[in-house]
Formats: structure tokens, C-alpha cells, sequence
């Protein structure tokens, strides 16, 4: 989108492996103003976006719940499982599907999801966040991050390939997280949280 009506179109706004010349400085702009208005923004892990994708100190970067690095910050190339913090067990992004991930409590309760190739590096969250989940092969650095911006919302998931959260446990014939962990994310960064809750479960 080149202009603000453009963007009124949307709620939520995915930013995947796009490097940040591909987005001037006034469309950033434009995205950063939908989002104060009310829209939600996540920005996902990749070589070529976060720090590497040179996103540190544009409108954008500033608006993140983490502060990104340089374009040399790197990657987490260690195989890794998010651990969810107190805060993120509890929170509507990980309702009913926080026991397949460990926890500072203890290991996953729901075994065999496999686990993420690795993540782009970040820096520490900014005072505004909530870390939700953290990188244990990478010092607990944040692996998702939220926080309120306006009245809007934005989000970093650094992790990369989830896809194997529906590949491996679908070809087990086992319940997997992944539908609901995206689903959630997009409806709590619309600000659509308010009929779901965790409860017990039942497939028939």
C-alpha cells in the first residue's frame, strides 16, 4: 500500500523476510500511523528482515517490542523450542495450546512437537513488552514479544520454519499447536481476544 486508505483496509499486517529498502521511509510511516489507529503489526524473524533486514532505527524498528541490532546481529542456528515465560502460559496467544511448549515450570506436557530450526537474533525487549516466550539456546533471549502502541499492537516472533508443527505432528496422526498459535496471534494483535478462552477440550 502507497497511501492511508489503502492500509484502513487492513487489521493485522504480517511483515515477513522483506528487507527494509523495500519499504521507504513514508510507507513505513503510513503502516506505523494504521497501527496507532488501531491495527496490529508482526514482524517475523528472517535474514533479511529485524536487525538483518536493517530495520533498527526506522519508523518501524521503532515502533517493535525489542530492540533489533545491527544487520550483523546474525541468526540462532541451534535447534530450539520456545519456552513460554509465566506471562506467556497465561496469555490469549498460547490459550489451550500452552502445554506443547516448555516452560519455566518445567518440560512440555504435550510431547513430540518438533522443534524450530532457529531464529533471527534481537536485543533485549523494550520497557513497554511483554516477552511471552524466550530462546533457551540463545541466553532466553526473546522469541516472542508483544506490546501495545497506542491503540494499536505489535509483535516479533523470531522463529523460523513452524511449519513443522503441522507437518510432523499431522503425519503422526497427533494434535499440533500451529493453526491455533497463528490464529491466535493474528486475532489478539486485531484486538479480538475477548471470546476466547482457555477451557478443556473435546474432538470427537
Amino acid at each position: 500500500p502507497s497511501d492511508a486508505d489503502s492500509y484502513r483496509q487492513f487489521d493485522v499486517v504480517i511483515l515477513g523476510d522483506l528487507d527494509s529498502s523495500y519499504l521507504p521511509a513514508d510507507r513505513q510511516k503510513l503502516l506505523v500511523e494504521r497501527v496507532r489507529q488501531g491495527a496490529g503489526l508482526v514482524m517475523l524473524g528472517g535474514y533479511h528482515s529485524l536487525g538483518p533486514g536493517g530495520y533498527a532505527g526506522t519508523p518501524l524498528g521503532e515502533i517493535l517490542p525489542v530492540g533489533l541490532g545491527s544487520r550483523e546481529i546474525g541468526q540462532v542456528t541451534e535447534p530450539f523450542l520456545p519456552r513460554l515465560t509465566p506471562e506467556g502460559v497465561r496469555h490469549p496467544i498460547f490459550a489451550n495450546i500452552a502445554d506443547f511448549f516448555p516452560s519455566q515450570a518445567g518440560p512440555a506436557r504435550q510431547e513430540g512437537l518438533p522443534r524450530l530450526d532457529g531464529g533471527t537474533r534481537v536485543e533485549s525487549a523494550r520497557p513497554a513488552a511483554s516477552v511471552l516466550a524466550t530462546c533457551p539456546a540463545a541466553n532466553d533471549m526473546p522469541v516472542l514479544a508483544v506490546q501495545p502502541v497506542d491503540r494499536g499492537r505489535t509483535a516479533v516472533f523470531i522463529g523460523d520454519t513452524t511449519r513443522k508443527w503441522q507437518q510432523g505432528p499431522r503425519a503422526q496422526d497427533q494434535q499440533s499447536p500451529y493453526l491455533r498459535f497463528w490464529g491466535q496471534l493474528v486475532r489478539y494483535l486485531a484486538g479480538r481476544t475477548g471470546q476466547l478462552e482457555a477451557h478443556a477440550g473435546i474432538e470427537v
